[in-house]
């Protein structure tokens, strides 16, 4: 597989799963600028870096950018490691930000990234698992070609290397500091790799697509005991069990699923009483809730989501005798497809993209920091299919995940269509 991958990156195809050919110079366009893309992945991939800690690839991008011919870049204070480069093509338009995440994750502990992949990470225990380094790539390939074709767009571009997906003070930050509204960005874009999804096709539909995270801590305390009298104490780890399995299978039971989807997954469980024979008096669980709306905030017609929850964390906690301590940290809201913006683009995009245009209506509970931009910007988020002859169908997060090589070719179509129509609004290339 390693010398499969190796190979196989350096490919230019033009033609696309369904047998269609790129029209015209478009084409020609994209081959040229494949190799920035295939040259940042390999850097990128083999030098992953942590959330507000990607200083290579920082450095990396503005040397590659300052090469490609950008001289103007802007600074977000609060994220000193984004990369913000911006041409303007001396025409009239209207501003367009091109948006893909710089960060790698840390790896599940004692994973490691098989040794069959290639290019492969050179850091112990951090590993690109969620395809940043695939985005960014591609929006460094299409900064070059935007470049060598100015003018094919109008207006101006936007490239928005964003830091810190993964953690919090990513584009929230990026939001908070108004650099792209002091730019007078209007709409924005973004793809994300979708591992099962064949190469050739992308994903778009509009409205919510993707749920907001949040993340709680739950503190049960009791009277702890030995272990072989758990009459003389509360038995605060059975208690935290059945509180943990209440609140895990509660969203399907008193909440309406169809108007009101959400997930409670506990993802940590600590009761450690430090002896074999000893039942402790404290239990902790933690874990993440996803929703398509602000758990704080109730509906006309119901209770916030998260009083349901904590009503009957209390219930259950009380008939154990046990006391609940809660606390909710909210993060990424919801992510929004304009559907303005869908509207208007999706007709000549679906004619202009060789591959695959799937409209179907879909939402996942996965979360992404996206979401920050799109209340401020018309806003469109992609799925880039990642997958063929066995590559690409690793999920993310996990040390299995991988890329097809052509689906580069695809993602850097993707973005020059999206950057030629959200600035000219047509995808002839004359």
């Amino acid at each position: 597989m390693r010398k499969y991958l190796g190979a196989a990156l350096g490919l230019a195809l033009a033609i696309g799963t369904g047998g269609e050919v790129l029209a015209g110079d478009r084409a020609a366009a994209v081959d040229k600028a494949l190799p920035v893309a295939r040259e940042a992945y390999q850097f990128l991939h083999r030098n992953p870096e942590l959330g507000k800690k990607e200083f290579k690839a920082h450095d990396y991008l503005v040397s590659r950018l300052k090469a490609l011919g950008y001289t103007q870049f802007v600074a977000s204070p609060s994220a000193p490691t984004a990369v913000i480069a911006v041409l303007d093509t001396g025409r009239p338009g209207p501003v367009v930000a091109l948006r893909a995440e710089m960060d790698a994750r840390p790896l599940a502990a004692g994973a490691v990234e098989p040794e069959g992949h290639s290019p492969r990470s050179e850091i112990p225990g951090v590993m690109h698992t969620c395809g940043h380094d695939v985005h960014a790539a591609i929006l460094l390939a299409a900064a070059a070609l935007a470049q060598e074709n100015k003018a094919r767009f109008s207006g101006k571009l936007v490239f928005v290397f964003q830091p810190a997906e993964e953690v919090a003070g990513g584009a929230d930050d990026i939001v908070r500091d108004g650099v792209l509204d002091k730019l007078g960005v209007q709409k924005i874009f973004a793809q994300h790799v979708a591992p099962g999804l064949p190469v050739g096709t992308i994903t778009i539909s509009p409205g919510d697509t993707l749920a907001g995270s949040n993340y709680f801590n739950l503190t049960l305390t009791g009277r702890g005991s030995h272990a072989a009298a758990p009459q003389d104490g509360d038995d605060v780890i059975l208690g935290a069990m059945k509180v943990a399995e209440e609140i895990s299978t509660l969203p399907a039971r008193r909440i309406d699923q169809a108007n009101r989807p959400m997930v409670v997954s506990v993802t940590r469980f600590v009761a450690d009483s430090g002896a074999s024979n000893v039942i402790p008096p404290k239990a902790e669980l933690s874990g993440t809730i996803r929703a398509f709306e602000d758990l704080t905030k109730a509906p006309k017609d119901g209770p916030a989501l998260q009083d349901v929850i904590v009503a009957r964390i209390n219930a259950v906690s009380a008939a154990q005798g046990l006391k609940a301590e809660w606390s909710l940290r909210q993060a990424s809201p919801p992510t929004r497809n304009d559907p303005a913006l869908f509207g208007a683009l999706l007709p000549s995009l679906t004619k202009a993209f060789p591959g695959k245009v799937d409209t179907t209506p879909s939402r996942g509970m996965f979360s992404e920091d996206f979401a920050y931009y799109t209340p401020h910007y018309q806003a469109l988020y992609f799925g880039l299919g990642v997958a063929k002859d066995g590559l690409g169908e690793g999920g993310v997060h996990t040390a299995d995940y991988t890329t097809h090589p052509e689906a580069f070719r695809y993602g850097l179509t993707l973005m020059t269509l999206l950057a030629q129509l959200g600035t000219t609004g047509d995808a002839a290339w004359r």
